[in-house]
């Protein structure tokens, strides 16, 4: 191996590394990267920056905004709750039919977009049914999975690797070439989830209690305001009651009626109940010094929070979001949405205390309250989405038809060979910002910069790992390894190599370090290369062991009250069956012959 190749297995290794710790955002982590290989003359500076115009990277921010052109038109929501009136009298109709729908859906539009719409379906369904949604999540999850590894743009991760197939000289993928294997591997996966995960996960996430699943009920009282009180006559921000006592005020009971709007700047009166939030020690300084009186040790519920005009919900950092690496403080979140944010839930564990405190990280699960209209407000925003619904928005846009035209236009103009994905895509795009269908403002923010940042950045490694020849080291490596057992023997351990590795780094990176080493497989075998790009395309998508692993497993972590060990007991045998499956039908999709030439 020569010094080049050292010194970029050095690099990969810290890249690697970093990404697991997570130590910076994954795309700081590539530019990194991408700033240490031209730092040793690893590329050129004209390879450096040629994953800023590749066109998987095009196709990528073509796609982000076509997804969510089709989302904004109503059309894929009315079609999930039109999924979900047509669920029947049992719960296993109604999820299973959900998770097809959402699956399919998913071959076509962004993974992460198509979770975004059918998650508060399934707490919908959850609710109706009486079942835990900690039973629903992680399958719908894994059904986009499924779904997005069916078709080219199903996920950013095959677009990477058809792309990186035509740098190297080799036929870039089809639209719906993946098809065939995609489809078994789909019905196999959704009767997989039916038989186990829907049956064996456990029923840890309620529909109907929020405060249990954070465990809010202990940070939540009621204080009734005696005649006597200090409090008269004042208010919550004249005396500065969240900073001097970490105490939030949620709302104010007053002859029957309850107030949740305008509170800091409203007056208490004699014999207002208030109900707190803050830590017992927090709330009985509270009471001491104006005179309270605790009313019960009864704990508050989801029941004593909501009603008519107030609503206690989950909503989710949005990727891509500018609230990431805020606080709640420096938001402002309470004035700028109007409601309180109680708790929140990230792969960590819940956060009750110093919640204003914690910087914001996308995907975070927030337990909001607020008066329904600033709720509804607020889930309707770029910024978060929801979890659970308040209701149900069925409207179609006037112009609905028009994304409903342009998105199956665009992929059926690439599959039938009229012109090329990148060519589509931004042709589709031009028509949707023409028609006024959407606006370029939205444009911009449907696009997740992080993962354009991200692909553009790693896309030179593949480059640099066959120029400096250490695709060609760990290919013979391979093929020494597993290649007196046969090429399927070699094509099992690829799979494996890939499909480990994309439990630990992102999808995409995990494609561009493998893909030039299955090429350097085949070419030591002397086999046609399609059957091993092809193992390289299924296996970095199969993420089922982590919520790290993929996006999506990773969105409905807080929402399913879900455990790291949830993953590994219901993935470890979905990634055995795929492994074992995907191996074996890879020569009867794509034959094992000799290269030609």
């Amino acid at each position: 191996m020569t010094l080049d190749a050292l010194i970029l297995l050095a690099i990969l290794a810290a890249t690697v590394a970093a990404f697991v710790r997570e130590w910076l955002p994954i795309d700081v982590v590539a530019l990194a990267c991408l700033a240490a290989m031209l730092l040793f003359d690893l590329i050129t500076p004209q390879e450096a920056v040629s994953g800023f115009g590749n066109e998987a990277v095009v196709t990528v921010m073509m796609i982000f905004i076509l997804s969510d052109a089709l989302i904004r038109s109503g059309l894929i929501a009315k079609l999930a709750h039109r999924v979900a009136e047509l669920s029947g009298e049992t719960h296993w109709r109604g999820s299973l039919l959900l998770l097809g729908v959402a699956g399919v859906l998913s071959a076509f539009i962004n993974n992460v977009a198509a979770l975004t719409i059918f998650m508060p379906v399934s707490m919908h369904l959850a609710k109706h049914y009486r079942v835990s949604p900690t039973k629903l999540l992680l399958p719908l999850s894994f059904a986009t999975i499924f779904g997005g590894a069916c078709t080219l743009v199903g996920t950013s991760t095959n677009l990477i690797i058809s792309s990186l197939a035509s740098e190297f000289g080799f036929q870039p993928i089809g639209m719906f070439e993946l098809a065939g294997l995609g489809g078994v591997l789909f019905v196999l996966g959704i009767a997989y989830i039916a038989l186990f995960p829907m049956r064996q996960l456990p029923d840890r996430a309620s529909p109907d209690s929020l405060t249990g699943k954070y465990g809010m009920r202990s940070y939540l009282t009621e204080l009734r305001v005696p005649r006597s009180s200090r409090l008269i006559g004042r208010t919550a921000l004249g005396e500065r009651l969240s900073e001097r006592f970490r105490v939030n005020m949620l709302e104010i009971i007053r002859t029957g009626e309850r107030i949740a709007v305008d509170l800091r700047a409203r007056e208490i009166e004699a014999d207002d109940t208030l109900i707190v939030r803050g830590t017992m020690e927090d709330i009985v300084a509270f009471k001491e010094r104006y005179g309270l009186l605790l009313l019960t040790e009864h704990k508050l519920s989801d029941k004593d929070l909501a009603d008519r005009d107030n609503v206690l919900v989950e909503v989710q950092v949005a990727p891509g979001s500018d609230l990431v690496g805020r606080t709640i403080q420096e938001l402002d979140f309470r004035r700028r949405f109007g409601c309180f944010v109680l708790a929140l839930q990230r792969p960590s564990g819940v956060i009750r205390r110093k919640v204003a405190f914690v910087p914001l990280k996308e995907l975070d699960t927030l337990l909001v309250f607020g008066p329904r209209q600033r709720v509804d407000a607020l889930e309707q925003s770029d910024e978060l989405n929801p979890v659970q619904e308040v209701e149900l928005h069925l409207q179609l846009r006037p112009d609905w038809w028009i994304a409903a035209l342009i998105v199956p236009a665009v992929v059926l103009l690439a599959a039938f060979g009229v012109m090329s994905i990148v060519e589509s895509s931004i042709l589709g795009v031009v028509a949707l910002l023409i028609t006024r269908c959407i606006k370029i403002e939205q444009a911009y923010r449907s696009i997740n910069w992080a993962v354009i940042f991200l692909v553009a950045a790693i896309l030179p490694v593949g480059k640099a790992m066959v120029s400096t020849g250490l695709a060609e080291a760990v290919g013979h490596g391979l093929v020494s390894v597993a290649g007196g057992l046969g090429p399927i023997a070699v094509l099992a351990l690829l799979y494996l190599a890939t499909t480990v590795l994309t439990e630990v780094i992102s999808n995409n990176s995990a494609a561009v370090l493998m893909v030039p080493i299955s090429l350097e497989v085949a070419a030591g075998l002397g086999l046609d290369s399609r059957t091993f790009l092809m193992a390289v395309a299924f296996a970095a998508s199969a993420s089922f062991l982590t919520p790290m692993g993929y996006k999506t497993n990773a969105m409905v972590y807080g929402p399913g009250a879900y455990r790291f060990t949830d993953y590994l007991r219901t993935g470890t045998p979905l990634k055995i069956l795929f492994w074992i499956l995907t191996t074996a039908l890879l020569p009867v999709f794509w034959p094992l012959q000799p290269a030609a030439g």
